[in-house]
């Protein structure tokens, strides 16, 4: 029997070796390619997740810049609108001031108007002593004797005329304990705000 040429064992030894490292190389490509592909499914899978969630916070971001811009618009508005209703209800209650104040002294009217309004004013001041300022169209009506008249009892008053006064009356304490206005300025200027109330629930 021939013995093994101690060339042919180390080449045959040499052989194997490569072979066993090919496989090994051959697996651990197979391995790398393996998880490559699952890396890159991954990134796919996480950059769609971050393209969805970067594309929900954009919508969202519009969305809630369109309702600001929105609701500025609607409050910008809705400033101009009351401005604009303040505009014309000063205007009407300023037509209305004029229109009174341009009655003739001896419109009926007007008398009658003084007289309701002197008779309250009369009534709220009670027994204290005090002035009456009128318009100066009134003097001739509103003396301290009509005013005791209406008041039914004697009064110790002056009248003067107030340019400020357009119509109605005003009565001033001497001492200045109170004053009650009752001129046409300033029942417009209470009646304002319950008209105002009135407007503004056409509103609603």
């Amino acid at each position: 029997m021939e013995e093994a040429h101690p060339h042919s064992q180390e080449e045959r030894l040499q052989q194997e070796i490569l072979s066993e490292a090919k496989k090994r190389a051959s697996r651990l490509v197979a391995r790398a390619t393996a998880d490559a592909a699952q890396a890159r499914e991954r990134w796919e899978k996480d950059s769609a997740q971050v393209r969805e969630n970067t594309l929900a916070r954009s919508r969202q971001e519009a969305e809630r810049d369109a309702r600001n811009l929105l609701q500025g618009v609607w409050m910008e508005e809705r400033r101009l609108w009351l401005r604009k209703r303040e505009e014309c209800l000063q205007a009407f209650f300023q037509s209305v001031l004029e229109e009174a104040a341009g009655l003739p002294a001896d419109d009926r009217d007007r008398r009658a108007s003084l007289e309701s309004l002197a008779r309250e004013a009369l009534l709220a001041m009670g027994d204290r002593e005090m002035k009456a300022q009128v318009a100066e169209k009134d003097l001739a009506l509103a003396t301290p004797q009509w005013l005791s008249q209406l008041a039914g009892r004697p009064l110790s008053l002056q009248v003067e005329a107030d340019p400020a006064v357009a119509g109605g009356i005003r009565l001033v304490a001497l001492d200045g304990s109170r004053t009650y206005d009752n001129t046409y300025g300033a029942r417009l200027g209470r009646l304002q705000e319950e008209f105002r109330r009135e407007v503004a629930a056409c509103d609603k």
